[in-house]
């Protein structure tokens, strides 16, 4: 008996606790609703008073009557208040009076506007709209009059997308699929609605089977919280069979940074709370679907990233809360992820490495970008490219940031940041934020910049997305390091760019090697840029920055960012203003111009090393010393040193020295690739190793053979290799091992 009463109170605190989570989506919207309704008229008399045409929409009614109207309504079918669906009522029949402030003549002024100007021509604020009368319809607060003029307009405003059924797997095609849906539920019977209910299955066909095209952290979710919508709507629940959809929100999730939820990368900015929920919303139906509590962790987290920031969100953030409260399975519980360092989530789709020490607010935490344009979903790119106006991005809206470093954060800090969204349509001055050179990342240009011309007056231009190519070489997550190697190739332009990045887990700091190619004879300048709002100290190779604040939020003061240029070699360097995320920052940079031969080499080395702001950032340089190689230009070899221990760090740049020219199996040949440094000899193209008195721990990647002074550390097995490619006869040779971590003994 005493078991089962406990039974019973352990169950009733269990029931108590799971349901909290939905508790605080009811109660923050339920917040957001009174504050909205209070607001409604003061923001409607300013749209009124500023209200001009929408390159994009033509006449575009404001947002907040729509959200508004969808979060009262769904808090109506919650609670079954009448006030709440009264209220919605009133907002979604008056929305059409809004047209009042039109010229007589302004349907005169585009070609859809044939049939008259509908209530709503933004297509984002479809799907509230219509989900928010289906919720109230049956209320008993409208009468037959209400009905039909809500009815009309919606049906006027869902007939107007078809002048532009734009398709596609991106956010903009599915907004337009689960507009369409929803009008096909609320009104079956209308003249158009067999062909509303075709076109919205067209539409969402594609994104229900295929990769998304966007690489863009804003629009990722409002595409993904469109796609659930058009699936509850349309009673697909196959829709989460896809694999597509279930590596996405494993993808979101390992994105994840110490600022509590996805990075900026592409079209996006800072944290924006809109886009935050829209992600919230999402994972609350994937956890609920996979059973996944790292996903219902993701929900969460983010969650209580807005909540902790603002006080009351607003009416488009309640939008999405309504569904995570809708779809949340409260019998989840919440699992903090536990990966470190990794592929974020393939190097095909995803395109990202994270390094990461942890999961904590106060984690270190580096994002690279090496997605390219990518070779899925032709047609949808193709449709985009020769309908709209989209040269600056990668389609679409993704940004020029192939191999850069998004995001560095340590101990709360953001050391490193992205660009930002564009400032203007279809962007701004040299293409902002979106050109190569708002990033962090090594800019390529033809020909030769004079000594005086600045570094941004050489590179800018008109900001199109240059066309290149992206692979990931190699990732490893070794004893002491974590090691990704990604490259970008430039047919056109004519260069291909390996970016190496080690990080050294203790004491926490990166070494960027960026070695460039020459793909054909030409000069060429190479500028290394990075970017950050302060500049707090700069001496001789060096700069100690970080960012503070983007408009809007704050950061945490205690950490700031050593830059360290240890390999100069006729290189300038120097900074620049440069505008944004909405604010002037500075452009650090390296840069050298010069004559290039077929296959030549260009090196630039920077150490990232985050650290207190009290420290001076001047005391941490003498440690790291370049070393010079038996192979110049070819590779690098950087000495750390600790006290009585010596760290090396050796990448080799020439992956192809290593290859027989005779057409050979194995091709890989150790006197070929080998290359000595420091006492060490090996062919292994990245090594980690750490030298005491007594010992000598090593860890390299795709290795034949280590030497060290005297004594052979390893070397791989010889075998016989049949089947050679020429006919003749079976060889005797040794093939590489994929990667290899010892210590030995120095006596």
């Amino acid at each position: 008996m005493k078991r089962f009463l406990l039974l019973i109170v352990f169950m009733s605190f269990m029931q108590t606790f799971s349901f909290s989570q939905k508790a605080v989506y009811l109660s923050e919207i339920k917040k957001v609703a009174e504050k909205a309704w209070r607001e409604n008229p003061k923001i409607v008399q300013q749209w009124k008073n500023t209200s001009k045409p929408n390159v994009l929409w033509g006449y575009d009614a404001p947002a907040h009557p729509v959200y508004l109207a969808s979060t009262l309504a769904f808090l109506y079918e919650e609670t079954h208040e009448k006030q709440y669906a009264e209220r919605a009522a009133q907002l979604l029949a008056s929305y059409g009076d809004l047209r009042e402030v039109l010229p007589k003549d302004y349907p005169k002024s585009r070609a859809e506007y044939s049939n008259g100007v509908p209530a709503l021509s933004n297509f984002f604020y479809l799907p509230p709209y219509v989900r928010a009368y289906l919720r109230i319809r049956n209320s008993g607060v409208m009468d037959a009059a209400t009905k039909a003029k809500i009815e009309k307009e919606i049906a006027e405003s869902i007939d107007f997308i078809f002048r532009f059924p734009e398709w596609g797997t991106h956010n903009r095609a599915m907004l337009r699929a689960e507009a369409l849906v929803y009008a096909y539920l609320a009104f079956p019977n209308h003249p158009h609605a067999a062909k509303w209910k075709k076109m919205a299955a067209a539409i969402a066909s594609d994104n229900i089977n295929n990769w998304e095209i966007e690489d863009a952290s804003l629009y990722n979710p409002i595409w993904m919280l469109a796609l659930f919508s058009y699936a509850e709507a349309a009673n697909r629940p196959d829709v989460y069979n896809s694999p597509m959809v279930h590596y996405y929100l494993d993808y979101y999730t390992k994105l994840i940074a110490p600022s509590g939820t996805i990075p900026d990368f592409g079209d996006a900015a800072w944290n924006t709370a809109s886009g935050a929920l829209r992600f919230v919303a999402i994972f609350e139906k994937g956890a609920a679907v996979y059973k996944d509590p790292m996903m219902k962790w993701a929900a969460q987290s983010i969650l209580h990233t807005v909540t902790d920031r603002v006080d009351t969100m607003g009416v488009g953030e309640s939008y999405s809360l309504a569904d995570a409260y809708r779809w949340a399975d409260e019998s989840i519980q919440p699992e903090r992820p536990r990966s470190l360092s990794q592929d974020v989530l393939d190097d095909v789709i995803g395109k990202k490495v994270v390094f990461r020490n942890g999961w904590a607010d106060s984690s270190t935490y580096l994002l690279l970008n090496y997605c390219d344009e990518g070779k899925w979903g032709w047609l949808y790119r193709e449709y985009l490219r020769n309908t709209l106006t989209v040269e600056h991005e990668k389609m679409t809206h993704g940004h020029s940031d192939e191999n850069s470093i998004v995001l560095l954060m340590n101990k709360g800090s953001v050391l490193l940041h992205d660009a930002g969204y564009r400032d203007s349509l279809p962007s701004g001055k040299f293409g902002s934020w979106r050109a190569d050179y708002f990033h962090n990342r090594v800019v390529v240009r033809k020909d030769k910049r004079d000594p005086h011309q600045g570094v941004l007056d050489f590179v800018q231009n008109y900001g199109a997305h240059r066309p290149v190519e992206t692979q990931r070489i190699d990732f490893l997550s070794l004893k002491d390091v974590d090691m990704s190697r990604t490259r970008v190739t430039d047919n056109n332009l004519g260069y291909r760019w390996d970016r190496i990045i080690t990080y050294v887990r203790d004491p926490g700091y990166f070494v960027v090697v960026d070695g460039i190619k020459a793909l054909r004879n030409d000069y060429f300048t190479y500028t290394n840029f990075w970017h950050a709002q302060n500049v707090y100290a700069q001496g001789e190779h060096y700069f100690d920055v970080a960012t503070d604040s983007v408009p809007g939020f704050k950061f945490s003061p205690h950490q700031s960012l050593l830059i360290y240029f240890p390999e100069t070699y006729a290189k300038a360097e120097g900074t620049e203003p440069i505008s944004r995320q909405s604010q002037m920052e500075h452009a650090i940079y390296q840069s050298v111009s010069s004559s290039y031969n077929t296959g030549d080499y260009e090196i630039f080395v920077t150490i990232l090393y985050p650290h207190d702001r009290n420290v001076n950032a001047a005391s941490l340089i003498p440690q790291f010393k370049l070393l010079e190689t038996s192979v110049p230009g070819k590779a690098i070899a950087l000495e750390v040193t600790n006290g009585a221990t010596k760290n090396y760090i050796f990448v080799r740049l020439d992956l192809e020295m290593e290859l027989s020219p005779k057409d050979i199996r194995p091709r890989y040949l150790y006197d070929l690739g080998k290359v000595s440094f420091a006492g060490f000899e090996t062919d292994a193209p990245f090594m980690y190793a750490t030298v005491n008195n007594s010992t000598v721990s090593y860890s390299v990647a795709e290795v034949l053979k280590v030497k060290y002074k005297d004594k052979t550390l390893m070397e791989a097995l010889p075998n016989t290799h049949g089947l050679q490619p020429d006919g003749s006869p079976d060889r005797i040779a040794i093939s590489k091992w994929r990667y290899w971590e010892d210590t030995v003994p120095l006596r």
